[in-house]
């Protein structure tokens, strides 16, 4: 996407553009008249009036000298693009930043190395390499001042293009020729390719040879019926369906399961999984920490968020938590974080769906925006307002194509000017009709991409952060983390005394810390498991996220259970080193979370994460030579306890107690099981990012 403003022109006065510097919007560029056009709001319509005879003034590719704007407008005032936004009064400019004019450079290369600049990249030197063949033209050698990275994350400083060939950048092609390198700027959209593309989950086949080319900076619309594959074509992009090895998907001429590639697509499922307790401003710069580099993060962020604010009318929610917005407000929110890493395709699933008409009309406006920038955009629909914006649409039906093409053209091949009637007249013969005539036999040219390396911001200091802030904003939570430890404690103080055993007090606070450590950690992954699979595609560690989420977690487990502790302490007699009690209350805290996120990762929602709770509780409480003694139990008994973390727990926190010299291996033993559910977790969170 190229660099944007947006201007609100006034009303009540002319809005005048043009060269000099006296004009309201002033264009530095000789092929911009000094007084070029002006804009006047009259009898309740937008007047664009052409004051030039000798340069170009254009609305939506024609040539005009007074014309009335209308939503959606595209104004060319020389090499410069404006769109226009209408809501009533309110006239909205979108300028790009860029002239329309070719942005070719040629550079004759010889043997001796020049400097060169790579739009999007930044310095390099270049040279010709002289081929032995005397047919041959020989090859160009390009050394870049930073690493740089192709589609599959390998690093590399120096590339070399043959003669006749090209290479891609995010905001350029380089090719060779006749001893020229060239270098042509573009938009850093993606263009899409699918042939016979067969979509599966596990063995199921959802959909059959899909085929469909979009150009980058255009939108598809996909559409059907309910359950007829829309969603599945979307998911397996994402990495969660898979396809068949005669499927061919190309985005940006690499096929679509390439790292650097995924690291670039903004996916935006119908329920966009956002965080309720952070704010408006919160949720889209988290976006930019996995998407941008750290440098750019640190120059640009910022500046990015305002300018995304500016464009999706967010300016005045900034500081608000995301729970207060509406339905239409959480998906612009989503839309602007996806889009602060400048992904070159953006898919949305069901963008629409539940919206009222005013904020589908607001969001279709900001999806042309989008594409106007250059991004290329697909999304599937039960709205047929979308088909206004769309430049293709893909319709399904039956797990098949239908129809591919344009929105005219699909009106004229279903014969029917009515949205509505376009599904509704779609038959098992009529799409069997499409696909016999519709023969996509073009193979799109694999192409060389390269990116520049993406260093991401630290992640651990920021995860935990971020998680203590949702923590300490949910009153609820905050509550129960004092709470509750608090009556337990006192409830426990009514029970000892200092005749109690000293077995069955070590017991008692080991199931409590058991319950604390489990409670705070077993939904910690799986309510967030999209943001974090998003996250993970984008490059961010794994392990730095997954130890983040073990922190907090051990601390207040730790914390709770030292309540508990001191209310107890009250009631008998020995009183130990707080430093070897923290110890001990480590060895507990660990495991259990380490246990807690595993299970919420394996998890499909909260709910199913809840009701392994007592799975994990009531091992601890029969297993641990508590209840039972370990001589005592049948062999298979015996065997499980050695896995039981509570079992080494409750021998290293007696011997406390009884102020007892403690053996090492019960605190490893317990490390050692909390380490190895960490190992298994990490992995299983680092799979998230693999497509299928």
């Amino acid at each position: 996407m190229f660099p944007f403003r947006l201007v609100n022109p006034d009303p009540s006065k002319p809005f005048t553009i043009g060269r000099k510097s006296d004009n309201v919007l002033q264009f530095d560029n000789l092929m911009v008249s000094r007084y070029h056009a002006v804009l006047n709001f009259t009898d309740g319509k937008w007047i664009l009036q052409s004051l030039t005879q000798n340069s170009i003034t254009m609305l939506n590719g024609k040539d005009v000298t007074t014309a009335i704007l209308n939503d959606g407008d595209v104004i060319l005032i020389g090499p410069r693009q404006l769109r226009a936004t209408l809501r009533g009064a309110d006239l909205t400019l979108l300028i790009m930043e860029r002239e329309t004019e070719s942005d070719m450079q040629t550079v004759t290369l010889s043997t001796e190395w020049r400097e060169i600049e790579i739009p999007g990249i930044g310095k390099a030197k270049c040279r010709r390499i002289v081929s032995r063949d005397a047919r041959s033209s020989g090859s160009a050698e390009i050394k870049f001042a930073k690493a740089i990275v192709d589609e599959s994350g390998k690093r590399t400083r120096t590339i070399t293009v043959a003669s006749g060939d090209a290479c891609r950048f995010e905001s350029a092609v380089v090719g060779f020729r006749n001893n020229d390198l060239l270098i042509e700027a573009q938009n850093s959209g993606f263009d899409v390719f699918a042939q016979n593309v067969n979509v599966f989950a596990g063995k199921k086949q959802l959909l059959k040879g899909i085929d469909f080319e979009l150009p980058a900076g255009e939108i598809l619309a996909i559409i059907g019926r309910s359950g007829q594959g829309k969603s599945s074509l979307l998911k397996m992009i994402q990495g969660i369906n898979s396809c068949d090895k005669q499927s061919v998907v190309r985005i940006g001429g690499v096929d679509y399961r390439k790292n650097e590639i995924r690291r670039r697509i903004a996916i935006l499922p119908q329920d966009p999984p956002l965080r309720p307790e952070l704010t408006v401003e919160e949720t889209i710069l988290d976006g930019a920490r996995s998407s941008m580099d750290v440098q750019n993060f640190k120059q640009d962020a910022l500046a990015r968020l305002e300018k995304f604010c500016e464009l999706f009318g967010l300016s005045g929610r900034k500081h608000n938590l995301v729970k207060t917005l509406s339905g239409g407000e959480m998906r612009r929110v989503a839309l602007a974080r996806e889009l602060m890493g400048n992904p070159g395709l953006v898919i949305l699933d069901e963008p629409l769906s539940g919206l009222d008409p005013y904020n589908s009309r607001i969001l279709c406006t900001h999806l042309k925006q989008l594409a106007f920038l250059g991004h290329t955009i697909i999304l599937t629909t039960h709205s047929y307002e979308a088909l206004q914006i769309a430049n293709k649409v893909l319709v399904l039906h039956q797990g098949e194509e239908a129809f591919f093409g344009t929105v005219q053209a699909a009106y004229a091949h279903f014969n029917t000017n009515d949205p509505q009637a376009l599904l509704t007249s779609i038959t098992q013969s009529m799409a069997a009709e499409f696909h016999e005539s519709y023969k996509h036999e073009q193979k799109m040219r694999e192409s060389k991409y390269y990116f520049e390396r993406t260093k991401l911001p630290r992640n651990f200091a920021y995860t935990v952060r971020i998680t203590a802030k949702q923590w300490f904003r949910d009153k609820g939570r905050i509550a129960a983390l004092f709470v509750q430890p608090a009556i337990i404690g006192f409830l426990l103080s009514q029970i000892f005394s200092d005749q109690s055993s000293l077995w069955t007090v070590a017991f008692a606070i080991i199931l409590c810390a058991n319950w604390f450590a489990l409670s705070l950690s077993i939904r910690e992954i799986v309510q967030e498991k999209d943001i974090l699979r998003d996250k993970f595609r984008r490059g961010v560690s794994a392990i730095s996220t997954l130890t983040a989420k073990c922190t907090l977690p051990i601390i207040f487990t730790m914390m709770q259970t030292a309540i508990v502790y001191a209310f107890i302490s009250t009631r008998i007699t020995p009183h130990p080193q707080i430093a070897l009690i923290a110890c001990v209350f480590a060895c507990i805290a660990a495991p259990a979370t380490t246990v807690g996120l595993f299970t919420s990762t394996l998890s499909k929602n909260t709910s199913q994460a809840n009701a392994f709770l007592p799975l994990l509780i009531i091992p601890q409480v029969a297993l641990a030579g508590a209840l039972v003694p370990l001589d005592q139990m049948q062999p298979i008994g015996r065997a499980l306890s050695s896995v039981i973390w509570s079992r080494y727990n409750q021998a290293s926190l007696l011997n406390i107690l009884l102020e007892r010299k403690d053996d090492i291996f019960n605190a490893i033993f317990a490390i050692a099981i909390a380490l190895s559910f960490y190992i298994v977790t990490a992995i299983l969170l680092h799979k998230l990012k693999k497509p299928r």
